[in-house]
């Protein structure tokens, strides 16, 4: 019998169309352009893989293979290499009481991101992906938890929609209290770090503020971001058990054994605090980070079509504000503590 070979078998096409996509992001989030607006890095990527997707619909077909190995292989390398932003030694600079401050907010905004999204009646990916999106490190942490969900590419799409939106209106309106309020720069910067989504976002707000504040804000971000090894595994077991109470689901979607990529952002997590490695490796490792991550999300939006974002409805958009609301209030209250604890200095 004579196997037919038909295009979605090209790996190559869709890989290097994925880069190409990621490439043209990266020169549009370049600093002063998208942005300092909110459209970062990442959700560019994946707005332009939706509308090479949805304006040229056999692009996806075509190159379906690379597109797919993109979306897994190159997407979870990336997030691997993201764990030389971090270092021990400076994320202990705000002392133990910011730690404890990140830890709660990332907690309790996964936990209320779980028990309102059950709530709503949204799909487990659909709440999981907003959850982790808010708090910890937008487009990263979504990146990170479709590759452990593997939800479908419209519950992705959506809840980096709620990262942008929400974290750009964050961006904004944290700097616009610290004016009304009169507030301290280093009070600000720890708000922000603890409350906005995207890092990027944090690092204009922070700039929006001036002083220490963009020194505080970045500090107390890595240290959400640094949850996002422990986040994921709470996130795979909360998916396998919302799966074990479904009727018919197909259990080997998920498994509880923490993905490889997760240990090599742990291992990369070691490397930068012993500090074997020079600064220009450092840079160039997280600058390839942030590249295999992009094209990842480039390929997911490729497969997105906007009929299956209209689809997601209100309520995805009422949960990612709610817990927008949440990270300001809980963030604000946990900067007055850890102030009233005399543990920034």
């Amino acid at each position: 019998m004579r196997v037919l070979q038909t295009p979605n078998t090209t790996l190559p096409f869709g890989l290097l169309l994925s880069l190409l996509l990621a490439a043209l992001a990266w020169l549009g989030a370049v600093p002063g352009g998208l942005a300092s607006w909110g459209l970062g890095l990442l959700p560019l990527a994946m707005f332009l893989g939706m509308a090479l997707g949805n304006l040229a619909p056999a692009v996806a077909h075509h190159g379906l293979a690379g597109f797919g190995f993109a979306r897994r292989h190159v997407m979870r390398t990336g997030i691997a290499l993201f764990g030389f932003q971090l270092g021990f030694a400076d994320l202990l600079a705000v002392g133990w009481a910011g730690v404890l401050a990140a830890v709660f907010v990332v907690a309790s905004t996964l936990g209320l991101a779980a028990w309102l999204g059950k709530r709503m009646g949204l799909q487990a990916s659909s709440f999981l992906l907003i959850g982790a999106g808010s708090a910890i490190c937008g487009g990263a942490a979504i990146a990170a938890a479709d590759s452990v969900l593997r939800a479908p590419p419209a519950a992705t799409s959506a809840a980096l929609g709620t990262a942008v939106v929400f974290g750009t209106l964050s961006m904004f309106a944290i700097p616009g209290f610290q004016w009304l309020f009169d507030l301290q720069p280093d009070f600000t910067g720890l708000w922000l770090g603890l409350s906005v989504h995207e890092l990027g976002h944090v690092v204009a707000g922070a700039a929006l503020v001036g002083g220490e504040a963009p020194t505080f804000a970045l500090i107390e971000k890595m240290l959400r971001v640094a949850l996002l090894a422990p986040a994921m595994v709470w996130l795979t077991w909360s998916m396998l058990r919302v799966q074990r109470q479904e009727a018919g689901s197909n259990l080997s979607r998920v498994s509880m054994q923490p993905p490889l990529f997760l240990w090599g952002f742990l291992l990369a997590v070691v490397l930068k605090s012993t500090g074997a490695l020079n600064i220009q490796v450092e840079t160039a490792l997280v600058d390839l980070s942030q590249l295999f991550m992009a094209a990842g999300l480039a390929a997911l939006g490729v497969g997105t079509r906007w009929v299956d974002l209209r689809a997601a409805g209100l309520r995805v958009w009422v949960l990612g504000g709610a817990l927008c609301m949440h990270l300001w209030a809980s963030g604000f209250v946990l900067v007055h503590v850890i102030h009233g604890g005399a543990a920034v200095h």
